[in-house]
């Protein structure tokens, strides 16, 4: 396979935070549970929201059968709230030079991705709402796992039912703004770009060995050369 599969993270490497998602989580949890969540109640960068909303109900004490069968009318809610309030939300942007990226993978013919904590309506909202969802041929959400490498996985399978081909994983790269990026994509076997475009440091990405790291996309010849190189 002479193009790559190149598999982006969304908050915080193809965009800023979102107001409305961070939002979402409240919301749901009120009108669903009838639960109030604390402002530090909404887990960390790089986390999944499969992941975040399960811990949660465990934390304020449900049972795993409420859990798993309350789970999807939460991400329900979510995406319902996000859905109503998107237009008006302007707290968040595209990352700087991420659009030149994606215009310069897509004329050389790879196929780009989206591996994602997001639920998969959210994470296409807002992607949309920002003119970069065509960009993306094959996605992996985080709705479906709480793991962020089982996203990977998925994508990587996603693309090779789409375009009948077999993936060698040498050619599919994972790029993303924090360690648990790197991790995921370690775990899958398969190649990983570190930006700094999120919380973290170029210094602290680098600790976790990814295979490359850049401070912005700004260096995208760089990015391009170091996919492209073999």
């Amino acid at each position: 396979m002479s193009r790559k599969l190149v598999l982006f993270d969304v908050d915080g490497t193809l965009i800023t935070r979102c107001r409305v998602h961070e939002e979402s989580f409240s919301v749901a949890f009120r009108k669903v549970l009838g639960i109030e969540l604390g402002e530090k109640d909404t887990g960390s960068a790089g986390q999944t929201d499969r992941k975040i909303v399960t811990e949660l109900m465990r934390k304020k004490g449900l049972d795993e059968k409420t859990i798993r069968s309350g789970v999807g009318h939460v991400f329900a809610a979510m995406s319902k709230h996000v859905e109503g309030n998107i237009k008006k939300d302007n707290s968040f942007h595209e990352i700087p030079h991420v659009m030149e990226l994606l215009v310069e993978l897509e004329k050389r013919g790879d196929i780009l991705g989206l591996v994602t904590g997001n639920v998969e309506k959210i994470a296409r909202l807002k992607l949309q709402k920002l003119g970069l969802l065509d960009f993306f041929e094959v996605g992996a959400f985080g709705n479906t796992s709480e793991k962020r490498s089982d996203l990977a996985m998925k994508a990587i399978k996603g693309a090779e039912r789409k375009f009948k081909t077999k993936i060698d994983k040498k050619d599919v790269f994972v790029i993303g703004d924090t360690p648990r990026d790197i991790e995921s994509g370690k775990e899958t076997g398969v190649r990983t770009i570190a930006m700094a475009t999120g919380p973290f440091t170029l210094f602290e990405l680098k600790k976790h060995n990814p295979d490359y790291a850049f401070a912005d996309f700004s260096e995208k010849d760089k990015i391009v050369q170091a996919m492209h190189k073999d």
